[in-house]
């Protein structure tokens, strides 16, 4: 069994692994001016974090309204108690991914990683 001195000392390190400022991203409402409304990404938190590719190329292209979708598959690994849930996104630098589930019931967790998604890039590493 780890003592809860060993489990800190491990979230330590996770915590020296994460060599980026990531935004936490909230869906709200603005009104359009008539009558409608869209949807607006707002900052609600920010951490430190790695991001990160599953795989180095597209992972599923599909055809809708005409032109090729794609998806990639990230993960983002973020700071031990980190607020964050399938339905926000994150951004780091100009890039802006979807959270697709997050690891909240893991036993003796270091970390919080999440799986993204990326839709309509190309995967640049």
């Amino acid at each position: 069994m780890l003592s809860t001195a060993d489990l800190a000392y491990m979230q330590g390190v996770q915590n020296a692994a994460m060599p980026g400022t990531v935004y936490i991203l909230d869906m709200g409402t603005a009104s359009d001016g008539m009558g409608g409304v869209s949807e607006t990404w707002g900052t609600v938190g920010t951490v430190t974090g790695r991001i990160y590719p599953v795989r180095r190329r597209a992972s599923a292209e599909q055809v809708g309204g005409g032109q090729v979708i794609s998806e990639t598959q990230w993960y983002g690994t973020f700071p031990y108690g980190t607020s964050i849930n399938a339905k926000q996104r994150v951004r780091y630098g100009n890039r802006t991914w979807e959270v697709v589930t997050v690891n909240n019931n893991e036993m003796y967790q270091t970390a919080v990683r999440c799986e993204l998604t990326a839709h309509n890039e190309e995967n640049r590493v």
